[in-house]
């Protein structure tokens, strides 16, 4: 009787192919760090219109000054350029 040793090499690799998302799983990502940014970022400026004028004075800025910064383009700049 002939003992015949065979070495199966197993290079196959049938898995289903799936396509590669690379970039793809990571909007939903950063949509979600950006809204939980402009959700912190809301909430900040709440509680500093929260704040009487003595204590918004003691940190060098004004009710004003605060509504003005919420509402300016800049404050949609920032929160643009930080996501």
């Amino acid at each position: 009787m002939s003992c015949s040793s065979s070495t199966h090499s197993s290079t196959d690799t049938s898995h289903p192919a799936f396509p590669d998302l690379g970039w793809f799983w990571k909007f939903p990502l950063a949509w979600l760090a950006g809204t939980v940014l402009w959700l912190e970022r809301r909430r900040q400026y709440g509680e500093l219109l929260e704040l009487d004028d003595r204590l918004l004075a003691d940190i060098g800025v004004s009710r004003a000054t605060v509504e003005e910064v919420r509402r300016s383009s800049l404050y949609l700049d920032a929160w643009r350029d930080s996501r």
